[in-house]
């Protein structure tokens, strides 16, 4: 049904990347299905990508949580979802290395997610470091 993922950190930043894929915002249907008990989703961050090479063309989100309990303390979520009829079919959550996505490219084996990394010294507010991962289709 869905290409497995697998994630690559690296060092260098030429990549074969080709694309930089726009930036979305999440709607209210994608708000409703990210939503986790004691979490209040904050936002969502989208870029459309054909990950399964199906239609319809499927979503990697970013999401902010905050919690429900208070405090300024949010939590950041990247999954693959597929829009459907009404609503979302969402994939597994997964884990990046960075603070949150800058861009997103297209790559032959995925998408190369160029993240903000915080470096010693960095304000919570402000990372001031850059880190690319590749996103890939693992086929099994």
């Amino acid at each position: 049904m869905r290409a497995l993922l697998a994630l690559f950190l690296l060092c260098a930043t030429p990549l074969a990347a080709q694309n930089i894929i726009p930036k979305g915002q999440g709607d209210a249907a994608l708000f409703a299905a990210l939503q986790q008990p004691n979490q209040i989703v904050d936002g969502a961050a989208t870029w459309p990508i054909d990950w399964d090479r199906q239609a319809p063309l499927d979503l990697i989100v970013q999401a902010v949580y905050a919690s429900a309990y208070g405090g300024n303390a949010t939590s950041l979520e990247y999954r693959i979802v597929t829009p459907v009829q009404g609503g979302y079919v969402m994939g597994a959550p997964f884990e990046l290395p960075g603070a949150g996505i800058k861009e997103v490219q297209t790559h032959p084996e995925g998408a190369v997610l160029i993240q903000y990394q915080y470096r010693d010294g960095d304000p919570r507010c402000c990372p001031s470091g850059i880190v690319s991962t590749i996103l890939a289709r693992v086929v099994p």
